[in-house]
């Protein structure tokens, strides 16, 4: 695997537990932008034609396309969690899913009775599945 697919891909686990509120924040920031010189004409002339501006939001936050890129992340990440095994999980959860990992591939293996060489295969069977996953 080339070595900016891997980086990518640790990257996205790293975030993994985060992603709900990255898609929270952003859908927060298209409801409420941030107008650093508002219009100081308040009052003016009127529109003959009706505004939507509900409708044009709702299209906003769906053609978005940092918050459609997080929810395909979350959702490829979910579906290989859900096609590996207990150990896998594990790994995967120690050496990235935890805030302040305290474990290194060494320490994994020791607390699961694994030999290095089996974890970094599971490892690489897991990033393989997520490249595959997102077609990369």
């Amino acid at each position: 695997m080339e070595r900016g697919i891997y980086k990518h891909i640790e990257q996205i686990l790293r975030d993994y537990p985060y992603i709900d509120q990255y898609v929270h924040d952003r859908k927060q920031e298209l409801l409420y932008p941030h107008d650093e010189f508002p219009d100081v004409n308040i009052g003016g002339g009127r529109s003959n034609v009706p505004g939507t501006p509900v409708e044009d939001l709702i299209i906003t936050i769906t053609d978005d396309r940092r918050i459609t890129a997080l929810e395909k992340n979350k959702r490829v990440v979910q579906e290989c969690l859900d096609c590996t095994d207990f150990d896998t999980n594990y790994i995967i959860n120690e050496l990235y899913f935890k805030k302040h990992p305290t474990l290194t591939l060494s320490g994994v293996a020791e607390s699961s009775h694994m030999s290095m060489a089996t974890i970094k295969r599971k490892r690489t069977e897991f990033f393989e599945s997520v490249k595959d996953k997102f077609g990369w």
